[in-house]
């Protein structure tokens, strides 16, 4: 099969844009050659068997020649060349044989007729036009001069060669034709193949649309399509319309709202898309029709549609992605400076083996390494554990727990020495795999200073003020590695009493001096620590004791009391200059806080011991002098009650004959006011006796013995019930109780009491009356109680109770004189006791009392 080449330059065919020549034409060019090749030397043939060797004759033999040539060339893929050689080699063959035959009327019209047929199939129309038009002019001119005898030759006799000539181009023109009509069929074909493949190709793009339909309506991005001539809004999603707070039907054929909140993105989108014809994964600020705005990712893309430009535009909302996205960033930044810029040394190592990945140093390095050192190297090989074992009980621990806090261990330091450490650590992943974040603080300083406060606490502790100074001193020497330490309390006189002192590793004797001239009037006068690092000597060049110690330097603090006056002085001094240091700062505060406190420990005991010393004595007298003045009290107060009672009782005869003498001539008013006299007397007689009796009290003498106060209590409940015969009460007195008490005294508190809960249920159906003792107290010197259900009190007027004459009830609710309580107290204090009472209104009341062990 011949090659298929490309077109030649200024190749074209009719329709053809592109003006390539078809396989078909090929295939028909091809034919037509070969038909050419056998008829065009058949024709030679018959011509010199019929005329011999003329000019046709051999105008046909070159035809022959031409047409084997150009066959040769569309063999070549010279299919351009062959197809224009053919036309004009028929062509000029045709006008060549009628000129030389001597007539339009010879069978070279023919083959020019068939040139136009060949043109029309394998020529442009252009082309065609022109050899249609040169065959009318060349037969126009022929015509003319065979009219005028011009032409060389007459036209041949009529035989077999015109039969022949005739039948070569009818044959031509037979296969012209049937390679057109092939031609024609192929084409339907072939257009026919096209109908169809168009019809599959439309079908698969109706379904592409409805697949893109589908994905653009139910996208979760936003997405929409805009017109690029108009501006208009084509579509939009759901997703689109919700995200800038329209509906779709408000923008769906309009002109799209302002979405963007920065205009500069705006055109530098614009800018982008008109260069590049998409846009893709741009940042940019939406803005939606609130106002509010959010982050996203611009997508975008120009299509063509026919005649029509579109932009299809995607915009995803990223304010979550890009909120996690900050706060990761910031959590990375705050992570990385608190990881490289803590105090602490910090390290991510691998759980698996212990090799560092990353490494923070601080405070001169890790151990003495520098980061660098440290990674890629194991915690073994730097000596962060001493031993295998050491790492795998951490990491067991730290598997186990998850994370370790202030795991104390031993570490080997670059130089080779050992060091006390705290370890702090977390498991934490790293791109899948199990790493250690962990932080170590070197406390070896942290521990030597523990165990020089102990052994300064352990020096300190036990001892009394004397023993402790001198103690003190010794181990605030050896602290502070100083050549003399002095603690001294301030005299009178401007003068220092030392209460120890240690010089040159020993203690020394203490002795008095005077402020003036030394270091210490300096630091009496000053509210902070007094520091003098070097020449001492030359400072105070008339402190002698100091400039023969040979003493350079010199540390004072002075003691104040809780006035803020001062009173003492502690000071330390050395043979050398001072380089001070805050250890030693902080040393000589802690020293001088300790021993302050202690001499005003002293100070106080001093003072207490001389309050003590007089304590008993002026105890004894107050007391003495209280007895007299109690003694005095009652005494009058039981003169007052017995004198009163001879008037009263003149008082109350002379009332009582009164009102017999004159019983006839009395209306009842004044039979009534007869009766209240007698009544106020009564009630009056009752108080003074009830005095009389409180001052007795006072006045006896207080005899102590086992007394059965269950029996008592049942013994005074049935004469208090004989009184009164109507009434139901529930008595319950429990069982065995003793007291160590006076009987007599006893008896008149339980009386009272019992009397008063007889007085204060009487208004009660059934009284209920309780005599017990407080459960989990001693059975002889317990605490016992009476408790009833009667009126009850305030207890907002329990201060009150006890106090003589005070009462909680008016006179015409409960009668009584507001005696019998303070009467119980007295006795039950004279016992050494206590009384208390708890009530309700409405709720009953209950007494506790005790009596006591020793005598009021």
């Amino acid at each position: 099969m011949p090659k298929q080449l490309s077109p030649q330059p200024g190749e074209h065919r009719p329709g053809d844009p592109s003006g390539a020549l078809d396989q078909h034409r090929v295939r028909a060019l091809r034919t037509l050659l070969l038909a050419a090749g056998v008829a065009v030397p058949t024709i030679a043939l018959a011509i010199f068997l019929r005329d011999g060797i003329t000019l046709v004759t051999l105008l046909t033999v070159a035809t022959s020649a031409l047409v084997w040539l150009l066959g040769f060339l569309l063999h070549r893929g010279r299919v351009v060349l062959a197809a224009h050689g053919l036309v004009l080699i028929v062509l000029v063959a045709a006008t060549a044989t009628t000129l030389l035959t001597g007539g339009v009327r010879s069978a070279g019209v023919f083959v020019m007729l068939a040139s136009i047929a060949l043109a029309g199939t394998f020529l442009s129309k252009a082309k065609m036009n022109a050899v249609v038009l040169y065959t009318i002019v060349a037969l126009g001119v022929i015509n003319w001069l065979e009219q005028r005898g011009m032409l060389p030759g007459t036209l041949p006799p009529t035989g077999w060669t015109v039969w022949v000539i005739q039948t070569a181009v009818i044959v031509i023109l037979l296969v012209s034709a049937q390679a057109g009509q092939y031609r024609l069929q192929e084409a339907f074909e072939k257009q026919e193949d096209a109908l169809t493949l168009a019809h599959e190709a439309e079908t698969a793009m109706r379904a592409t649309q409805e697949r893109f339909k589908s994905l653009f309506r139910n996208n979760p991005a936003a997405c929409m399509v805009q017109s690029l001539e108009t501006r208009l809004l084509v579509d939009a999603n759901e997703a689109y319309s919700a995200m800038y707070g329209c509906s779709r039907s408000e923008l769906l054929g309009q002109h799209p709202p302002n979405l963007w909140a920065d205009l500069n993105e705006h055109q530098a989108f614009r800018a982008t898309l008109k260069a590049n014809g998409r846009v893709r994964g741009m940042h940019a600020r939406g803005l939606r029709r609130d106002g509010s705005t959010f982050d996203s990712l611009v997508y975008a893309e120009i299509i063509q549609q026919g005649n029509e430009r579109l932009m299809i535009g995607m915009v995803l909302d990223i304010s979550a992605e890009e909120t996690a996205r900050k706060a990761l960033q910031r959590s990375e930044e705050r992570f990385s400076k608190a990881f490289h810029f803590s105090p602490l040394t910090m390290a991510i190592s691998r759980l698996s083996d212990g090799t560092y990945l990353e490494v923070s140093t601080a405070q001169g390095g890790r151990q003495g390494y520098g980061a660098d050192e440290l990674k890629g190297k194991t915690s073994l090989q730097t000596g962060a554990w001493l031993s295998q074992q050491d790492r795998d009980a951490f990491v067991a621990q730290l598997r186990r727990e998850g994370s370790v806090h202030g795991v104390e261990t031993r570490i080997r330091n670059k130089d080779g020495s050992i060091s006390d450490a705290r370890f702090w650590a977390d498991i934490v992943d790293l791109d899948g795999e199990a790493c250690v974040l962990s932080c170590m603080l070197d406390i070896s300083e942290e521990k030597r200073r523990e165990a020089q406060l102990l052994d300064i606490a352990r020096g300190v502790s036990g001892h009394n003020s004397e023993a402790f100074f001198t103690e003190f001193t010794r181990h605030m020497a050896q602290a502070l590695k100083a050549d003399l330490v002095v603690i001294g309390e301030q005299v009178p006189g401007q003068r220092i009493q030392t209460l120890a002192v240690h010089f040159d590793g020993a203690p020394a004797d203490n002795f008095v001096y005077s402020l003036e001239g030394t270091p210490c009037s300096t630091v009496v006068g000053e509210a902070n620590m007094c520091v003098f690092p070097s020449g001492l000597s030359a400072l105070f060049p008339n402190d002698e004791p100091l400039v023969a110690m040979g003493l350079q330097s010199y540390v004072g603090q002075r003691f104040l009391d809780a006035d803020g006056s001062p009173i003492g002085l502690i000071n330390a001094a050395w043979k050398q200059p001072l380089v001070k240091t805050t250890e030693s700062e902080a040393l000589m505060s802690i020293f001088a806080s300790r021993a302050n406190a202690e001499l005003l420990r002293l100070m106080r005991e001093r003072d207490i011991r001389s309050l003590n010393t007089t304590l008993d004595q002026r105890v004894r007298a107050r007391t003495a002098e209280l007895h007299k003045l109690n003694a005095e009290l009652d005494s009058f107060a039981y003169s007052v009650s017995h004198d009163l009672r001879s008037p009263l009782r003149a008082i109350d005869g002379y009332a009582h004959l009164l009102r017999e003498q004159l019983s006839e001539r009395l209306d009842p008013d004044e039979q009534q006011l007869f009766e209240r006299v007698l009544a106020s007397t009564s009630r009056m007689s009752a108080m003074i006796a009830d005095m009389l009796a409180l001052a007795r009290i006072n006045q006896s003498t207080l005899k102590r013995e086992d007394t059965d106060l269950s029996a008592m209590a049942n013994a005074i409940m049935v004469l208090e019930l004989e009184k009164q015969p109507g009434r139901t009460v529930e008595l319950r007195i429990g069982a065995g109780l003793c007291a160590s008490c006076d009987p007599s005294l006893a008896r008149i508190a339980l009386e009272n009491l019992l009397s008063n809960a007889l007085k204060y249920t009487q208004h009660q159906p059934v009284a209920r009356i309780e005599f017990g003792q407080v459960k989990g107290t001693d059975a002889t010197q317990g605490e016992f109680f009476v408790r009833d259900n009667g009126a009850g009190f305030d207890m907002a007027y329990s201060d009150k109770l006890f106090k003589p004459f005070q009462r909680l009830h008016m006179p015409t609710e409960f009668e009584g004189s507001g005696i019998g309580l303070a009467t119980v107290r007295r006795i039950v204090e004279r016992h050494g006791g206590q009384i208390g009472g708890e009530a309700a209104p409405g709720q009953g009341a209950t007494f506790s009392f005790s009596f006591g062990g020793e005598f009021a």
